[in-house]
């Protein structure tokens, strides 16, 4: 099957870190986030991966050529921020009678992939039932388990299934023609283009879809989600590095879990728990908890918690929690 991963978003809520870097290629739990999206996905991009991408998509480009250049990556450039169903419409040159499957680039999802193509329908939505449903899009059903509906930000508490991002179509041609549909009849309105209009068009043109509870899905849009999703996924493993053996031997404190790569440098400090640092960053005389430390970062007689360090910042002699982007200097007497 195809693959489409939607990563055109600007990233504002990000600032000032992607000023410099678009989101896709922050740093979280010892890889990026869509690092982590194509290492969970890897057992489905053996086919076609499509990438959409906006804002320094040139970067983006590189780093997947680079790390991962064994796909057969393709970059489609979405202009204008017209919403999911534009970006999707855009590959209309590869989307066939062939299944695809379609994921927003700004979560973290694990669920068994393996179990997308269902040969009883047309569409297999990933979803995760929570308890207040009226910040995401979902999924409605009917009392045979099938989707009868989509309703974006619901306003009351009665339909729980919210839509992960991350589905699986049994037609391309099908879902293209759906996002052909909605950008039709949305011509004259401002905003973006919903993909639940598009699926909700697809159910009105007669498709059938079932949805699947997904494992694990860590959000990370905001500088909040992003440490959460470092804490998350350090905690069940992902991208750990052993530095308890390397810290017994060399002067400073781990409390894991931690990512800690070789060449990171750091004397007489604490790090953990939940923290990720990058290549060749250096820590001295600090103790730092919850945090994301960039690679080449310079950090020295701190006390950080809830902190996201950029690439190439320097920071002393403070006590408290900082967002920090790339290059930056912070020093305090």
């Amino acid at each position: 099957m195809k693959v489409i991963i939607l990563l055109a978003g600007y990233g504002t809520r990000m600032r000032p870190l992607t000023w410099s870097r678009p989101k896709p290629i922050l740093h979280v739990a010892g890889s990026t986030i869509v690092g982590h999206i194509l290492n969970l996905m890897k057992e489905i991009t053996t086919d076609e991966v499509i990438f959409v991408v906006g804002y320094k998509g040139d970067m983006i480009e590189a780093w997947i050529r680079e790390n991962y250049p064994h796909l057969d990556s393709h970059f489609v450039i979405q202009e204008q921020a017209l919403g999911q169903a534009h970006a999707v419409w855009l590959c209309k040159d590869y989307l066939d009678q062939g299944d695809v499957v379609v994921a927003f680039g700004d979560g973290i999802i694990e669920a068994n992939y393996a179990n997308f193509p269902n040969p009883d329908v047309d569409g297999v939505i990933l979803v995760q039932e929570v308890e207040d449903p009226r910040r995401f899009g979902v999924a409605v059903l009917d009392d045979a388990g099938f989707v009868k509906g989509f309703i974006e930000k619901p306003p009351t508490l009665e339909h729980k299934k919210a839509i992960a991002g991350i589905n699986w179509f049994r037609s391309g041609r099908q879902l293209f023609e759906a996002t052909d549909q909605i950008l039709k009849q949305q011509r004259q309105t401002l905003g973006e283009y919903f993909m639940v209009d598009a699926y909700q068009v697809m159910l009105e043109n007669g498709a059938r879809m079932r949805t699947i509870e997904l494992k694990q899905w860590a959000d990370a849009g905001t500088p909040e989600a992003i440490l959460d999703a470092n804490a998350r996924l350090l905690s069940v493993g992902y991208g750990t590095y052993d530095a308890l053996e390397r810290s017994f031997s060399e002067n400073f404190t781990i409390i894991p879990p931690v990512y800690l790569p070789e060449s990171a440098k750091i004397e007489g400090a604490v790090i953990g728990p939940y923290v990720s640092i990058g290549p060749n960053a250096t820590i001295t005389h600090s103790i730092v908890r919850n945090s994301i430390i960039d690679q080449g970062a310079d950090i020295e007689n701190c006390l950080l918690d809830g902190s996201l360090i950029g690439e190439n910042a320097k920071v002393s002699g403070c006590a408290k929690s900082l967002f920090i982007g790339d290059n930056s200097i912070f020093e305090t007497g």
